[in-house]
């Protein structure tokens, strides 16, 4: 071999050894890459949501996906919305944001929306939607994407339940034809009043001692004809909720209410404490209230519920709630979000779901038949049924921004002298908070 074929066959060597090692050092990285994968790190964040019932449910993902079983499913539950939103916002600044997280339906524009992937019409499609959900969903959730050239009809996010508002009574005192519409509800406080000139029939004036206390506000805004967001709410409208509202109150309470109300602040108490021992009959409050009524020991033979009432059967809107899943944008396994979803709309996630939240409606329709006969708590009389009233329209409120709504509405309502110029202000700072999210404009304008 002459001294060229040496180098020639040296440089070959050479070459065959580094691509052996390449590949050797490839099918390493690959590996170590689909261990990474699955078994990296999948966030959900909820609100409201007991944290082992929540675990459940992923577990049972796990069963019914057993390519998913080595993930690992993180779930986060909050217990606050004001401290999910801050929480999520921080998260989202430091890229540490879940993959599936939960928005609110009474917030239209949510300062959130940017980051949600919509879903595609090929994993979730809209006319098939319309048909296995209650129609409130197709009309909150189902969105048109445009991009120029077509318009496309897409699902946001997913529903699973939803709530309204009930009043719980003492059936002792009270039957459920008492309650069934405002008139008979006014006619009812009335005799009480009469009748036991010491007991407040229905809690219903210091607003920062009411559970749900902005729901219940935007509850009676919508029983005022075409409410459906803060703008409607008129000075017409105002003034008649408020002369409305005047009727629940008696000015030869004042002394004993006030006193009482003191008390429940001094003792970090609220209606429910009352309601319990019996000093007022009524309370309003959505089903999962069940719980804080349980743990103050209120009497299981003497509790029962009914529909917040409206002026007369069918009439004007009934609010719903509830709280949907969105995919995060920027997560990194698209394909379990995505699978993961499709698990949310399954019958049988549902049911599962609903087993562990009892107090919840199914958004689903197939659902309803099944659970509505389901008692809200094993200790208690009470089902699903006696909130459900297929008289009345179900309606999301728009609340522009639902934190601030929550918050502040409840201080207007205390300032029952003043509470036109407070509305007013209000009102006008929200929509001018709001705009500055949505649209990103006038950011230097004064909203207070």
């Amino acid at each position: 071999m002459n001294k060229n074929k040496l180098i020639f066959a040296i440089i070959w060597v050479i070459v065959l050894i580094v691509i052996i090692f390449l590949s050797f050092n490839l099918k390493n990285w690959n590996n170590s890459n689909t261990k990474v994968s699955s078994t990296w790190n999948f966030t959900i964040w909820m609100i409201w949501n007991n944290p082992a019932n929540s675990q459940k449910i992923v577990e049972n993902f796990k069963k019914i996906n057993p390519s998913y079983s080595n993930s690992i499913i993180q779930v986060e539950t909050f217990a606050s919305w004001q401290d999910y939103t801050y929480a999520l916002t921080s998260a989202i600044l430091a890229d540490k944001s879940p993959d599936l997280f939960m928005l609110n339906n009474n917030e239209d524009i949510s300062v959130f929306d940017n980051q949600v992937l919509w879903i595609n019409p090929k994993i979730i499609n809209p006319n098939d939607f319309r048909k296995k959900y209650k129609w409130v969903f197709a009309d909150d959730l189902i969105k048109i994407h445009d991009d120029g050239s077509q318009k496309i009809e897409y699902v946001k996010w997913i529903p699973i339940w939803y709530e309204s508002l009930w009043i719980f009574y003492n059936r002792r005192f009270l039957k459920s034809s008492d309650i069934d519409t405002i008139s008979s509800l006014n006619n009812t406080i009335s005799q009480i009043k009469d009748k036991r000139p010491n007991i407040v029939p229905l809690w219903i004036w210091n607003w920062s001692t009411l559970p749900f206390v902005s729901d219940i506000i935007t509850q009676f805004f919508m029983l005022e004809d075409g409410v459906k967001w803060l703008w409607d709410v008129s000075w017409n409208k105002l003034k008649q909720w408020f002369s409305s509202y005047l009727l629940y109150w008696d000015v030869k309470w004042y002394n004993w209410y006030d006193s009482k109300f003191v008390e429940l602040n001094n003792m970090w108490q609220n209606s429910i404490d009352l309601f319990s021992k019996w000093d007022t009959f009524m309370v309003v409050g959505y089903p999962r209230l069940i719980e804080e009524i349980e743990k103050k020991w209120f009497s299981k033979n003497f509790l029962l519920a009914s529909p917040f009432p409206h002026y007369f059967s069918g009439s004007w809107k009934t609010l719903v709630n509830y709280d949907y899943f969105v995919v995060n944008k920027d997560t990194k396994q698209l394909n379990l979000a995505n699978d993961f979803l499709l698990y949310l709309s399954s019958d049988i996630w549902v049911e599962n779901y609903l087993d562990n939240f009892t107090y919840y409606l199914p958004a689903l329709l197939s659902m309803e038949s099944d659970k509505l006969d389901s008692k809200i708590h094993e200790k208690f009389h009470i089902t699903l049924k006696d909130f459900y009233s297929e008289n009345y329209e179900l309606s999301s409120f728009d609340k522009w921004i639902k934190d601030l709504y929550d918050k502040n509405i409840i201080s207007i309502l205390d300032n029952s002298s003043n509470y036109e110029n407070s509305f007013s202000k209000f009102r006008k700072s929200i929509l001018c908070k709001s705009s500055k999210i949505s649209t990103l404009e006038n950011l230097s304008s004064n909203c207070d």
